[in-house]
C-alpha cells in the first residue's frame, strides 16, 4: 500500500481529519461541569459475538436498534446522568440522583461514572450504569427510566470505575475506595437475604457485611443486577489501597485491576453460584514494578497485551542519603506490556477447559516478575502530582488501537496510534564490568539529569481548542475528558460549565 493510501490514523505525518461539527453548552452561568462519557459501543456487527453468537434476536431488530442510538453518548455530571444525541435532533435524556441526608461527603476526584452495557433477557433496551459515591444505578434508555439500583461496597466507599464485559454484557464490574472489586450479573434481581459463606469455625452463613467482602445484611437493592464475586482486598493478594481500574478480557475468564497501590493485578473469574456469593483474595498476577505511583486504568490490547498508565510519581533526588529529603516530580507513564503466564494457565489447544480453582504460586499473586515491557512513553510534565490524565482507549475490529487523552481544564485533545508506540530500548549488552559500579552510583545520585530511565515524551496529534473554537480563552472552554467512538469517525470532548464539544472526521481512508 503506497503511502497517500493509508487510513489516517496509520499515517504518521497526516494531521486528523476532524473539524468542530457541534457545541452543546448550558445556559447556567454557575453550570456544573461534565467529568465522563462513554459511547453508545454496539455496531450492527456485534449481534455476532455478544454472548458468543447466542442471542434469538433477529439481525434486522438488532440493526434498528443499533440505528437508534449509535449515536448516543451517556455523560456523567454533579448528582445527574445525561444521554445526549450528536447526530439525531432528539432531546437529551435526564436522571438526577436523589438527595440524602446519608450522603457521603465527596473528595474532588469523586465523579458519576458511566458505561453501556446489555441485559439478555431484553437486548434491544440498551442499559447505562452510572455511579454516585457507593450506589449504582441501573438506566432503561429506551424507556427512560430507572431499572434498578444497588449498593454493596463496604463502609460506603465510592465508587471508582465501572466496567463492562466485551461479549457478556450482563457482566460488569465496579471497583472501589475500599480495596475490592465487584462483579454484577444483570440477569439476576437483587439478593434480599444475605447468601453468604460460612466464616470457620462457625458453620451457618457469615453476617459480616460487605466491608469483609460479603453481601451486606440488609437488602442488596431493587430491579435488576447482583453481585456475583468480589475481589476481595487485603495482605493475602488483593490490593491494599482504591481500586482505580478494572477490564474484562474478551477471551479468557480473566479480568485485570489496578489501584492506588502502584499494583497491577490479573485476576481469575471463577464460575459464579447463583444464590452464594464467590470470593477471590488470590490474584494470578500481581506487580507493583510496572509503574512507579498510581496506576489509573487497564486496558487489554492482545490475548496477552496490556496498556496501562499512572499518575505522576514524586521520587527522591538522593537514594543513598536517608537525611537529604529533597523529590522531584517524574511524569506518569503509559505502558504497553505483555503477560508471560496466560499460556500457562490457558495451555494452547485447551483455552476451552474452564476450572473452577485456578491458582498460581506465591510469586505470582505477591510479587510477579511474569511480564515484559515492551514500550513505555511519559506524559508531559505537570506541577503536581494531583494532574493526571483522562485517558480514552477506542478499540474496534475495524481500527487501530487509538489513544486519546486531555488534562482536566485542558484546551488540548492529544492523541496517538498504538502501533507507533517505538519498543523500549534494550540495555546496551555486554556490559561495562569495569565502570559498571561508577554507573550505578551516578544513575543513584541522578548526575546529568533529575532522573533515570525516564521513557521519551509522548508524540502524538493533537486537536486545540483554540484552533476550534473563537472562544477557547474563556473558562467555559476547557476540557474534562474525551472519548473517540463511532467506529472512530466522532471525537466527544467535555468540560467545564456543562459543556460538550463533537469533532466529526471530513475525510476518511479506511
Amino acid at each position: 500500500m503506497s503511502q497517500p493510501d493509508l487510513p489516517w490514523y496509520k499515517d504518521r505525518t497526516s494531521s486528523p481529519p476532524f473539524s468542530l461539527a457541534k457545541k452543546i453548552y448550558s445556559n447556567r452561568s454557575a453550570a456544573p461541569p461534565f467529568r465522563t462519557l462513554a459511547f453508545f459501543p454496539w455496531t450492527y456487527q456485534s449481534l455476532h459475538t455478544l454472548w458468543n453468537g447466542h442471542s434469538d434476536v433477529s439481525q434486522a431488530d438488532w440493526n434498528a436498534m443499533v440505528d437508534a442510538f449509535s449515536d448516543a453518548i451517556a455523560v456523567g455530571g454533579s448528582r445527574k446522568m445525561y444521554v445526549f444525541y450528536t447526530q439525531q435532533p432528539r432531546n437529551p435524556v435526564c436522571y438526577k440522583v436523589p438527595t440524602s441526608e446519608k450522603d457521603l461527603k465527596s473528595i474532588p476526584t469523586d465523579s458519576i461514572n458511566v458505561a453501556w452495557a446489555l441485559n439478555p433477557l431484553t437486548p434491544l433496551e440498551p442499559l447505562v450504569l452510572f455511579s454516585h459515591l457507593s450506589l449504582l444505578y441501573i438506566y432503561n434508555v429506551k424507556r427512560e427510566a430507572l431499572a434498578g439500583y444497588l449498593r454493596g461496597h463496604g463502609g460506603y466507599q465510592a465508587i471508582t470505575s465501572i466496567a463492562v464485559h466485551p461479549a457478556n454484557t450482563n457482566l460488569f464490574c465496579t471497583t472501589s475506595r475500599d480495596y475490592s472489586t465487584r462483579i454484577y450479573d444483570l440477569k439476576l434481581s437483587p439478593q434480599q437475604v444475605p447468601m453468604n459463606p460460612c466464616w470457620p469455625p462457625g458453620t451457618g452463613n457469615s453476617h459480616a457485611g460487605a466491608a469483609h467482602g460479603l453481601h451486606m445484611t440488609e437488602d442488596e437493592g431493587k430491579g435488576i443486577g447482583r453481585c456475583i464475586i468480589v475481589l476481595m482486598g487485603g495482605r493475602s493478594g488483593g490490593h491494599q489501597a482504591a481500586v482505580l481500574g478494572a477490564a474484562f478480557h474478551a477471551d479468557f475468564p480473566l479480568i485485570a485491576t489496578c489501584g492506588l497501590d502502584r499494583l497491577v493485578k490479573i485476576w481469575h473469574v471463577p464460575r459464579a453460584f447463583t444464590d452464594m456469593l464467590v470470593r477471590e483474595d488470590k490474584p494470578l498476577f500481581s506487580s507493583s514494578r510496572i509503574h512507579k505511583a498510581r496506576v489509573l486504568s487497564v486496558t487489554w490490547l492482545q490475548p496477552d497485551l496490556l496498556l496501562t498508565h499512572s499518575a505522576p510519581a514524586v521520587m527522591k533526588e538522593h537514594l543513598d542519603n536517608p537525611d537529604i529529603k529533597t523529590t522531584f516530580l517524574e511524569a506518569g507513564q503509559l505502558i504497553v506490556w505483555r503477560w508471560l503466564g496466560l499460556s500457562r494457565f490457558f495451555p494452547a489447544g485447551r483455552e476451552d477447559v474452564r476450572q473452577d480453582i485456578l491458582r498460581g504460586c506465591a510469586s505470582d499473586y505477591q510479587e510477579s516478575n511474569s511480564f515484559k515491557v515492551i514500550s513505555a512513553v511519559s506524559f508531559p510534565e505537570v506541577q503536581t502530582q494531583f494532574e493526571v490524565p483522562m485517558l480514552h482507549v477506542f478499540q474496534s475490529p475495524s481500527h487501530d488501537p487509538f489513544v486519546l487523552f486531555t488534562y482536566p481544564k485542558s484546551n488540548v485533545i492529544k492523541m496517538f496510534n498504538v502501533i507507533h508506540l517505538q519498543p523500549r530500548k534494550p540495555p546496551p549488552f555486554p556490559f561495562d564490568e569495569a565502570n559498571l559500579d561508577l554507573v550505578e552510583s551516578a544513575e543513584r545520585m541522578h548526575l546529568g539529569g533529575p532522573s533515570r530511565n525516564i521513557p521519551p515524551e509522548i508524540e502524538g496529534r493533537e486537536i486545540n481548542m483554540a484552533s476550534s473554537t473563537a472562544e477557547a480563552d474563556g473558562e467555559s472552554d476547557r476540557l474534562m475528558a474525551c472519548a473517540m467512538g463511532m467506529n472512530g469517525t466522532t471525537i466527544v470532548g467535555v468540560g467545564v460549565k456543562g459543556t460538550i464539544w463533537i469533532w466529526k472526521a471530513q475525510r476518511l481512508a479506511l
